[in-house]
């Protein structure tokens, strides 16, 4: 039942919500303004009702809204706050007390809503993605065999054919997509099983240039300049070295890709007692804003031809790892990917 009316609130558009809470202020501010002149002694009692609209607008809206709404509730005392001849000093502070617990309330309110909302969020983001987890691998499972068929056949008919013959364009491209579907069902198979990681101590330094020596053809093919920045004197991880890998490699690939030709993709390695951290920084044009939340979810992708399971299984083998996976910046400048690792050993037992 609350599921039900949380949803069908949810619904609702936003200034729909909006118009009560602002005829609200609306109200209480007409009367207290009048209260005021008139001298009433109601006026302390309408400062109370004034907390009505703000936990409304905190409810609702988050942190966001509660400030709003604490700065338009405000802007009644702020007669007061300045002070007029002959008020008392100790009133001035009285009321500038009271609209600082206005901002309190708000403030206190939003941060606790807004984090019950982001962890609402996670959850029905990590259930969606273990029901999509097991459709994928049993989806991956059925199809294949048959395309493993398929795609053997096409390749063996695609040699026998002799150079000029009309169909072996025709094959070429069936290889090609073929051997394309192929590679997203190993991902999908990747992203449902769980990770088995082989900690060890691993040079992250040397990692990097295994990577850098893997997409220096990619790099040098679209006029692209690689470079890395890092302490040569960097203390071995434990980690994944294979897993690891393919998590750099992939960054660094999608930074190629995003980069103009002439362009640099920049590799910095740092570390400190608690963590060491890998940055991936290119200069393309950057992700829109409305697709930084999507950018780790599986089958999400702006690239033509991608799967949308790349970020989907680093986020996941970093953390396994007990580190984090995240977007650092991304605007006309270029975009960067952050992945930081404890430093500590890992006391792993498997996903």
């Amino acid at each position: 039942m609350l599921k039900r009316l949380r949803r069908r609130w949810q619904i609702i558009p936003t200034w729909i919500k909006v118009v009560p809470i602002l005829a609200l202020l609306a109200v209480l501010s007409a009367i207290h303004q009048s209260n005021i002149a008139h001298g009433s002694l109601l006026a302390s009692s309408l400062h109370r009702l004034f907390f009505l609209p703000l936990f409304l607008a905190s409810l609702l809206f988050g942190l966001r809204g509660g400030l709003i709404c604490a700065a338009l509730i405000s802007l009644n005392f702020l007669p007061d706050i300045l002070g007029y001849e002959g008020q008392a000093l100790s009133q001035r502070l009285d009321i500038l007390m009271e609209a600082a617990l206005y901002f309190l309330t708000a403030l206190i309110t939003g941060i606790f809503v807004d984090r019950e909302r982001r962890e609402v969020m996670r959850l029905k983001r990590a259930e969606n993605l273990a029901l999509l987890g097991q459709a994928a691998a049993a989806v991956a499972h059925e199809l294949k065999t048959p395309l493993v068929a398929i795609g053997g056949f096409a390749q063996r008919i695609y040699r026998d054919l002799e150079e000029g013959h009309p169909h072996r364009e025709k094959l070429r491209i069936i290889v090609d997509q073929v051997a394309h579907m192929e590679q997203l069902l190993r991902e999908m198979l990747d992203y449902s099983r769980p990770l088995e990681l082989r900690l060890a101590a691993q040079p992250l330094n040397e990692l990097v240039d295994e990577v850098i020596s893997l997409c220096a053809l990619l790099a040098q093919e679209a006029g692209i300049q690689l470079i890395k920045e890092a302490d040569p004197d960097l203390d071995s991880q434990p980690m994944d070295g294979a897993r690891m890998k393919q998590v750099i490699l992939n960054l660094v690939q999608n930074a190629i890709q995003a980069s103009p030709r002439g362009g640099r993709v920049r590799l910095s390695i740092s570390q400190s007692p608690d963590w060491v951290q890998v940055e991936v920084a290119d200069q393309g044009s950057g992700i829109p804003r409305e697709h930084w939340d999507k950018l780790f979810f599986p089958f999400f992708t702006t690239k033509r031809g991608g799967t949308g399971l790349g970020l989907a299984i680093s986020h996941k083998i970093v953390e396994a790892h007990g580190g984090t996976l995240e977007l650092v910046k991304s605007n006309e400048n270029g975009t960067t990917f952050r992945v930081v690792l404890p430093a500590k050993p890992l006391n792993h037992s498997p996903s």
